[in-house]
């Protein structure tokens, strides 16, 4: 079964990119649903293509963002200097806003 990645969408104009991908560069970071990040600079015309099929098309356009699955996920500077990503899965919402959907009944 091929691992999961996070894509993470930095730029190079953007202060917190260039934080949160130094320390994801220094392996500073964690995820229980992946141990890969995939950076991608929008500045190049390759990452901005695949910026605007993944994220722009969500009607989202935050950097930086991160994604799994095609689902956003929460990024999260943590005071030890470490980067958390909280990343959705189908039956835990990340947004506490969000909400899961509620069980289905056999009735």
């Amino acid at each position: 079964m091929a691992k999961k990645r996070i894509t993470l969408y930095t730029s190079e104009d953007c202060a917190p990119c260039k934080e949160v991908g130094e320390l994801i560069k220094a392996g500073k970071f964690s995820s229980p649903d992946t141990d890969e990040v995939d950076i991608v600079d929008i500045g190049t015309d390759e990452g901005f293509a695949r910026f605007a099929k993944e994220v722009l098309s969500k009607d989202d356009g935050a950097v930086p963002s991160a994604y799994i699955d095609g689902m956003k996920c929460r990024i999260e500077v943590l005071e030890d200097n470490s980067v958390q990503f909280n990343c959705p899965s189908n039956d835990h919402p990340v947004d506490p806003d969000e909400k899961s959907s509620p069980p289905e009944s056999d009735a």
